[in-house]
């Protein structure tokens, strides 16, 4: 009796110790928020860098740069090796490992179907090659993969939208991964309505319910939208979906004004949403030079922030510097713990 005893205590025991490595080894989405692999809470503050066209591709000396504003996550602008030779297996791992040792959650995100729908899958065939999933899981424990870059124009409905991410969600959870997938809106990351509409079926599609979904506030406006911009995010929260802003800033394509962009952080900052602006400007920016946070001589490092990119960065009340948290985990990290 004694040893039938003892044999069930060493089995709940193995039972509790991988319950425990495997409910710790990710970051997680329970409701609307984002929760680190130690289950504090996370709400992304951070920035968008187009490293895949960079000379700095891996990011040895920008996010050095960027982890000055205090960020506590950059979004990776990437290629597949499809569509850049650059996008290696080895320089993925070099340019996760850079943000991570400065103290930022990496958010990778492919740009090759930006867009065009029709070019999902062939985003996910780059995620689920075996070199570079072999790279995704030695970074998983902090590690956000946001799958395709605006995946979609305007003429994207739900149903086609639904079918297309729960093929990738699909593929993508074969391989193991089982961090957090980040989706973008489609109409080139603005439609907010239809992660509103997908959002909680995809996330009964996932196996890890472990999605965030993301939306680019693409939204000029002689107005700058900011009815638009409050009784959108609040819609979101109210329905507990877990979005993100993933792509903001004072201008659309063409330096279009203008798009409230104090709104969109005293919103987010309300409600806990996590926000990315675009861009840091190391890689100038061809839609609107305006968009970069980073100009001039000092282009690129935190010296360079000028304008709307050092307000948003570190002088406005509810700035990255002044609002992003790096959990303990997250310092842990930078110490090579």
């Amino acid at each position: 009796m004694k040893k039938k005893r003892t044999t069930i205590l060493i089995f709940l025991a193995i039972a509790m110790i991988l319950y425990f490595t495997n409910s710790e080894s990710r970051m997680t989405v329970n409701g609307r928020h984002l929760f680190d692999a130690n289950g504090e809470q996370v709400v992304l503050r951070g920035v968008n860098e187009m490293f895949i066209w960079s000379d700095d591709p891996t990011g040895d000396t920008l996010m050095t740069e960027i982890a000055q504003t205090g960020a506590n996550t950059v979004r990776i602008v990437w290629l597949s090796d499809e569509d850049d030779s650059t996008a290696t297996a080895d320089n993925l791992d070099k340019v996760i490992q850079n943000a991570i040792n400065n103290g930022m959650f990496p958010m990778p995100e492919l740009h090759g179907a930006t867009g065009d729908f029709e070019k999902l899958q062939s985003q996910v065939d780059y995620w689920v090659k075996p070199q570079i999933v072999k790279v995704l899981r030695k970074h998983e424990p902090y590690l956000l993969l946001n799958i395709a870059n605006e995946c979609g124009g305007h003429d994207v409905k739900a149903p086609e939208f639904l079918k297309g991410y729960k093929k990738a969600i699909s593929r993508i959870r074969e391989t193991g991964l089982r961090c957090p997938l980040v989706i973008d809106a489609s109409g080139w990351g603005q439609d907010i309505d239809i992660l509103m509409e997908t959002g909680p079926e995809l996330l009964k599609h996932d196996p890890e319910t472990n999605l965030l979904f993301s939306v680019h506030i693409w939204w000029p406006a002689d107005d700058g939208a900011t009815d638009r911009i409050i009784n959108g995010l609040q819609k979101a929260v109210d329905m507990d979906l877990p979005l993100i802003v993933g792509e903001f800033a004072p201008m659309g394509v063409g330096c279009k004004e203008w798009i409230d962009y104090k709104t969109i952080m005293n919103e987010c900052q309300k409600h806990k949403i996590g926000w990315l602006a675009w861009s840091w400007g190391d890689v100038p920016n061809g839609d609107c030079s305006l968009m970069d946070m980073t100009r001039g001589e000092k282009r690129g490092t935190y010296e360079g922030l000028v304008d709307w990119g050092l307000e948003i960065a570190v002088t406005h009340p509810v700035s990255i510097q002044k609002t992003s948290i790096r959990t303990k985990y997250l310092k842990d990290k930078m110490k090579g713990n």
